[in-house]
């Protein structure tokens, strides 16, 4: 008896043994900046209805499953603009598919988009009926004016500063960082200083695994990376486009926006060293099948904006794909820029034109067939007037060269133009990271002049505000600062206005893309 006793505490011993050296397995199903909870081109491709049928298929085998928003899950929108985010928050709240249940395993953080109206009410409130955590080191709110000390945490008891979750024996930690806006009502702290104090309270609760939750750029990504190697993933956003890098084995994610993908974490905590890490992209196209009560609530939604903007009219026929999705706009040469820029130049009647790719805000196609109104809503999201002025040929060149510069980062400076051509190519030494040689541009089919003065035709924000993206000409210090040929005029020169017009004019747009922009 005595042997079988002794038998079966070692047999018991080893299985203890045994079960605590078994690694700690888990899943991060990670998205960012949705704009359109329907998906794109129609609802055929993207959207949260795909989003919740590939969580129903992680979580088939019992794995948990963490799903993670890298931030701008309210704003901007045209669902939002008219109607609050409402529709957003709601169908958040159904990608557990429990109408009534809170989601402990939905984790988001705020982009700095989520900050876009004028005061703080429809944020907080959002933030308020979200049935799922939002966590957030660096932000603050401001309850006056120079009183910004108050963390959003303290609003709502579903905000966390940091976050720690037990999965199995493991306890796996949270942060979350935002690249600054300039409300009133929000100060984001110092990155670093956030992240040195979030770091250090995740370390004395016990976190073993630590995830960066960001919505910043991919440098300001890499850089928390190689700063602190104890972070063992960034689950990011901002970009809008689909983006993998590694920084000491670690992964730094971004998804494609509006759920055109999603990033697949496959995490394993083994009972001594590091976490390891795999991932994958999952393209949710339309060979994912949609989750009906999801899809349902998205539908709900839609009804209601068509609703509050009334009939949907078809403006034009575009014979051409519009390409408005932003790796698009501020990436490359596209129909939809090459029709903006060329209205804006026929309005103005300049020599050239151009707009920044980032001021296109549909972030969406519109196919080949007609153009409706509501795709003009979401292109001109924000209000802009055409301004007209005169640059000199070097002018013009130090404008493309600062476009393209960081175009492999897809930054909204990037420009749409019209009646220019050029080529540019990857910078060398001391270089951007791309540039523009003077031989390889052409005005209106001809060589540049540098000495020349072209008239040129582009939006008030780019003339107001494009200091701030590196457009030093515009810089209201800089003495050679333009001014304009005509006086502002909001109601007549209203970009909106202008282009409808143009497209109701000639009823079939043939625009396409030219070669107007191309690299070497």
């Amino acid at each position: 008896m005595k042997t079988m006793v002794r038998a079966l505490l070692v047999w018991a011993v080893a299985f203890s043994a045994l079960a605590q050296e078994t690694p700690v397995r888990f899943r991060i199903l990670q998205i960012n900046d949705v704009y359109k909870i329907e998906g794109l081109e129609n609802g055929t491709r993207g959207g949260l209805a795909r989003v919740r049928t590939l969580r129903t298929q992680l979580e088939a085998d019992g794995t948990p499953l963490l799903v993670m928003h890298a931030g701008d899950a309210l704003y901007p929108s045209v669902m939002s603009k008219f109607l609050t985010p409402a529709g957003m928050v709601a169908t958040l709240n159904l990608l557990d598919g429990k109408p009534a249940a809170f989601d402990p395993n939905l984790i988001a953080t705020f982009g700095n988009h989520e900050f876009d109206p004028d005061n703080a009410v429809p944020t907080l409130g959002s933030v308020a009926a979200s049935d799922f955590r939002w966590v957030s080191s660096n932000t603050r709110y401001c309850a006056a004016p120079g009183s910004c000390n108050e963390p959003f945490s303290a609003r709502h008891a579903n905000v966390r500063d940091t976050l720690v979750l037990q999965l199995g024996n493991t306890k796996v930690g949270i942060f979350a960082i935002t690249i600054p806006n300039n409300r009133a009502y929000v100060q984001m702290t110092d990155a670093q200083d956030a992240t040195r104090l979030a770091l250090a309270r995740l370390k004395q609760d016990g976190a073993r695994v630590i995830i960066a939750l960001t919505h910043q750029t991919l440098d300001e990504d890499m850089a928390l990376a190689e700063r602190h190697p104890e972070i063992d993933l960034v689950i990011g956003g901002h970009e809008h486009s689909y983006i993998e890098r590694t920084v000491g084995g670690r992964p730094v994610t971004k998804a494609d926006a509006d759920a055109l993908s999603a990033v697949v974490h496959e995490v394993v905590v083994p009972e001594q060293g590091a976490a390891q890490s795999t991932f994958r992209k999952v393209v949710l196209d339309a060979s994912v099948q949609k989750d009906a009560t999801v899809d349902t609530e998205v539908k709900r939604w839609i009804t209601a904006l068509e609703k509050q903007l009334g009939p949907n009219d078809v403006v034009a026929q575009t014979t051409y794909m519009l390409e408005g999705v932003e790796p698009a706009v501020r990436g490359r040469e596209t129909a939809l820029g090459n029709l903006l820029a060329d209205v804006m130049r026929a309005h103005m009647k300049t020599d050239v034109a151009f707009i920044q790719g980032g001021t296109i805000r549909i972030n969406d196609n519109i196919p080949a067939g007609p153009i409706r109104k509501y795709d003009l809503e979401g292109v001109f999201y924000y209000p802009n007037t055409i301004v007209d002025l005169e640059m000199t040929g070097q002018q013009l060149l130090d404008a493309l060269r600062n476009s393209v510069s960081q175009v492999d980062l897809l930054e909204g400076k990037f420009l749409q133009v019209s009646n220019i051509r050029f080529r540019y190519r990857e910078g060398a030494a001391g270089e951007p990271r791309f540039t523009v040689d003077a031989a390889d541009v052409e005005i209106a089919g001809k060589p540049l002049d540098l000495n020349k003065k072209y008239s040129v035709a582009t939006i008030e924000y780019l003339y107001e505000n494009g200091h701030k993206e590196g457009y030093a000409l515009f810089n209201k210090a800089n003495p050679a600062r333009p001014a304009l040929r005509t006086p502002m005029n909001k109601v007549e020169n209203d970009l909106r206005t202008v282009t409808e017009a143009a497209l109701r004019s000639v009823k079939t747009v043939t625009t396409n893309i030219e070669g107007r922009i191309t690299r070497k």
